[in-house]
Parts: C-alpha cells; sequence; structure tokens
C-alpha cells in the first residue's frame, strides 16, 4: 500500500487520516518514511478511511452557475 500517495492524492493530511481511521498520526508518519511497520489492523483501518474519503470526493456535487462572473459579484457588480 502506498499510504503517502494515495493520502495525497486524496488531498487530506496526516492529522486527518489519523482522525479518520484511529491510528496514530505518529504511526501514520513512521510508516510513511519507511521507519516502521504497521500492523494488520491498523493498515484496514486506514484502508478503509481512505476508501471512506474517496467516496465522500466522489460524491460531491459540483454546481457552477456560469451566468454570472466571480469576479463581478465580488467587486459588488451585478448582471
Amino acid at each position: 500500500m502506498n499510504l503517502r500517495s494515495n493520502r495525497l492524492a486524496l488531498g487530506i493530511s496526516q492529522s486527518k487520516l489519523a482522525r479518520l481511521s484511529g491510528v496514530s498520526r505518529f504511526k501514520i508518519c513512521l510508516f510513511e518514511l519507511g521507519d516502521s511497520a504497521l500492523s494488520g489492523d491498523d493498515q484496514e483501518r486506514i484502508r478503509r478511511a481512505l476508501q471512506a474519503e474517496a467516496e465522500r470526493v466522489r460524491n460531491i456535487s459540483v454546481q457552477i452557475d456560469f451566468s454570472r462572473s466571480e469576479t463581478a459579484s465580488l467587486h459588488g457588480v451585478s448582471r
């Protein structure tokens, strides 16, 4: 499991992954540096957290109103 690249692809920090997975940031950091191994339980918790975050990102509905210029609305100009 290439933890760092998966985490970065989702745009989450080690701290956020630690909160989502329940695995300490310290363990995540050491693993990413190659200085430690993760238990099978920790790996599964991290895998589930990454999958849940990927699903959350996939489900974000992007709705952009192109009928108004963002620059104009920032300067109080209406169209």
